[in-house]
């Protein structure tokens, strides 16, 4: 999901402004700290400042969320490296875009998960202006979202996930929380290129571990996927239970409860 805000916000940026700034900080202090910032990033909104026919496309004082198809780009305001290549600009907090670039300029709140698959092919440039900038290259970028997709993985399954066959069943009482917040996250459907999802009960009676079973179908990236699931369910308690994902085109129908 997409947010598109114009609000201005001054504020003194000689200090953090958020947790993510306030682990950078760490980072640069004592490298230990690199892996809560890996585990962070993908996790918050980062903000960005539209150009182009990004820019053009959005109506004056517009506000409110868009979902992004998936094979939708983006243009957005960068800076020029020395090498002559231009650096996607992208900041931890929309007052240090505004401290760049001008407080009445559009900026896009997104999802960091979202802004390093969007913009994986790099560079990208992290605070540019401030004494928290990071310039992050290709390589850089694909570590950062393998980190992401083995965080999903381990919050999604605690334990690790299980092994052996599956047994899946349609649950006595439907978990409607949970089922609002992934139908929130998909959208409708196809708007996020996913065209159908069941969640059922899992048991996997080999290791006698029960849970839940997610049946995605799309054709969209695994990692995508299960880092959109992970930012669904946050604060979402899943006690000893094991919440699986798959991921898969369409087929015949799941079985469980129809999400999407």
């Amino acid at each position: 999901m997409t947010d598109f805000l114009t609000a201005p916000s001054p504020a003194p940026l000689d200090k953090p402004l958020n947790g993510l700034e306030q682990v950078i900080d760490a980072a640069f202090a004592d490298p230990k700290h690199w892996r809560a910032f890996e585990d962070i990033l993908p996790t918050v909104d980062l903000f960005l400042a539209p150009d182009g026919a990004t820019l053009a496309g959005i109506q004056p004082g517009a506000t409110g969320m868009r979902t992004l198809r998936p094979d939708e780009g983006m243009d957005v305001k960068g800076v020029t490296l020395d090498d002559g290549r231009v650096a996607a600009g992208v900041f931890t907090d929309p007052r240090r875009l505004q401290a760049m670039w001008g407080e009445d300029t559009t900026f896009i709140a997104m999802n960091g998960r979202q802004v390093l698959h969007l913009f994986r092919e790099g560079p990208i440039i992290l605070n540019p202006g401030s004494t928290r900038v990071m310039l992050f290259q290709q390589d850089d970028i694909a570590a950062l979202l393998a980190a992401a997709a083995r965080q999903a993985e381990a919050t999604m399954s605690p334990g690790g996930k299980p092994s052996g066959k599956v047994s899946l069943s349609v649950p006595d009482s439907v978990p409607a929380v949970l089922v609002e917040k992934l139908a929130a996250a998909f959208g409708p459907v196809g708007g996020t290129g996913i065209t159908a999802a069941w969640l059922a009960r899992a048991h996997w009676s080999e290791v006698g571990r029960s849970g839940w079973y997610l049946d995605v179908r799309t054709q969209r990236p695994m990692d995508e996927i299960r880092a959109m699931v992970q930012r669904a369910v946050h604060g979402v308690s899943f006690g000893d239970d094991t919440l699986d994902v798959a991921v898969g085109p369409a087929k015949e129908d799941g079985v469980g409860v129809r999400v999407v």
